[in-house]
């Protein structure tokens, strides 16, 4: 946990995400739901094989990390007399433990056969938008950082998810970490419910070359992260060559601060370089099968009375 002593400056919180001034902007379709997207389909239907278009991606965004409601319950946070000020509201998301307040960065690198112009976006959840960071294919780069991924051979679509420390640490100090982790998880488990509930099917990387994806968002490994890589099955016509890697290339906008005083913590900062340590060694598929927890064994199963 934090520091018992530890006291977050409220009135000196950073932004509740990302602001990038003079990038250009484009807004989201809402392609709402299909009938049968049911919680039970999301939970315990068979994964589809249907492919992502905008609206899709639009939806699955909004249901799950857009800022959709408004949140003034009691609770114990030492902020709770500031939330019916509009300056300090504090929204909330579909997804569970997706507070409002902690944001998690979600960029989508489009290639050739996205329905944008190839580039590198940003997710901005209050306008439900896209930001356009960088324009140019370099989905090359991210499919050659996940070292050899099956689910990336075939597609040049990927949502990245990456964490400022710094909007999550001003509470959290070394706990940080912590929280950001389960909060991908919930993040991730979401976007996989979802699109089960839709005739998708959604897999996932958290082994791969961190430091070469964050220098493609320009990322400073001190105080950002990458956590997690989503490829996309896309629908429509897939370009005749994938895009190779682009050496170079790199998002060179920078998102504006709105603390005036920000702070590194050194727990956090030695967490995140071990989590580092070879990180562009991904291992072959099914080496760390073994380390999996075996099945159940023979015995005896004994039923637990009722409630």
């Amino acid at each position: 946990m934090e520091p018992a002593d530890f006291v977050p400056d409220w009135a000196d919180r950073p932004r509740k995400g990302k602001h990038f001034p003079g990038a250009p902007s484009f807004p989201l379709p809402d392609g709402g739901h299909a009938e049968n997207a049911t919680l039970g389909r999301g939970l315990f239907g068979e994964a589809g094989t249907g492919a992502f278009t905008l609206p899709l991606l639009g939806s699955m965004l909004r249901d799950s990390y857009g800022l959709t409601g408004r949140r003034l319950a009691v609770q114990a946070n030492s902020d709770l007399g500031s939330l019916p000020f509009h300056t300090h509201a504090n929204w909330s998301r579909g997804t569970a433990s997706g507070g409002g307040l902690y944001p998690i960065g979600v960029h989508w690198v489009s290639g050739a056969s996205g329905p944008l112009n190839p580039g590198v976006y940003y997710y901005d959840t209050p306008r439900h938008r896209l930001t356009r960071l960088l324009a140019g294919d370099v989905s090359g780069e991210v499919r050659e950082a996940l070292g050899g991924l099956p689910e990336a051979a075939d597609t040049d679509q990927f949502l990245v998810l990456g964490v400022t420390f710094w909007q999550n640490a001003f509470k959290y100090n070394s706990f940080c970490y912590h929280a950001i982790t389960m909060d991908i998880g919930a993040l991730l488990q979401t976007w996989r419910m979802w699109a089960r509930a839709h005739g998708l099917s959604l897999g996932s990387a958290f082994w791969f070359d961190e430091p070469r994806i964050g220098r493609l968002l320009g990322f400073d490994p001190e105080e950002d992260g990458v956590f997690a890589v989503v490829p996309l099955r896309w629908g429509g016509a897939a370009p005749e060559e994938a895009a190779g890697p682009v050496s170079g290339a790199r998002v060179r906008q920078v998102p504006t601060e709105k603390s005036r005083r920000t702070q590194t913590f050194p727990t956090l900062q030695r967490i995140h370089a071990a989590t580092l340590e070879g990180a562009a060694d991904r291992p072959a598929p099914g080496v760390l099968d073994p380390a999996l927890a075996a099945p159940a064994g023979p015995g005896e199963r004994v039923t637990l009375p009722a409630p």
